[in-house]
């Protein structure tokens, strides 16, 4: 029997950060969802590679979301080992629940067209925006209100640990500043 809706956050998370967990947190208060999966990608379809290999990147994500049990941490994309591809997760996930909304950063709306059977994509799903920077969110999107000015590329050049959650702040120092 199908649940009632999902919301689904996909990304590198090369690294996880607060505005990841600010987006996550907005999700919850704002959509009507029974649950919020996030999908860390093994390698996303618009990234040569990322720096952190993907079963740390699930594990940081596991660490920084157990606060609330409405949120899984989904290891599908990475298990698949390739390129990650929105419309399959959402495919995949569209067998248990009714409603699927899915969440992106406001910079991808520029090439969301771009994205692979992205027609198909669009008809299957509810789009939500969080907010970045000065990035106009047109009508027909639902608006996550997101004022954490950081991002993960940011972050692996600057490497601010004020920008990191706490749970994963020492391991995730480490890792970046060992491996640039």
């Amino acid at each position: 029997m199908k649940s009632k809706s999902i919301a689904i956050f996909g990304g590198s998370f090369d690294p996880p950060h607060i505005g990841h967990l600010e987006v996550m947190k907005k999700a919850l208060e704002k959509l009507d969802i029974d649950k919020l999966v996030v999908v860390p990608a093994y390698i996303s379809p618009f990234k040569p590679e990322h720096r952190a290999p993907p079963k740390l990147r699930l594990k940081w994500l596991r660490k920084i979301t157990s606060f609330d049990p409405r949120i899984e941490v989904s290891d599908i994309e990475i298990r698949k080992k390739g390129r990650s591809f929105t419309i399959d997760t959402v495919n995949h996930f569209a067998r248990f629940f009714d409603t699927i909304y899915l969440i992106i950063g406001a910079d991808n709306l520029k090439s969301l067209h771009k994205w692979h059977r992205f027609d198909e994509l669009d008809k299957k799903v509810r789009w939500v925006v969080a907010t970045r920077e000065d990035i106009e969110i047109p009508e027909g999107y639902i608006r996550l209100d997101v004022k954490v000015p950081i991002s993960s590329s940011e972050l692996r050049r600057s490497m601010d640990p004020k920008w990191i959650p706490d749970e994963i702040k020492e391991e995730v120092v480490k890792f970046y500043t060992s491996h640039t």
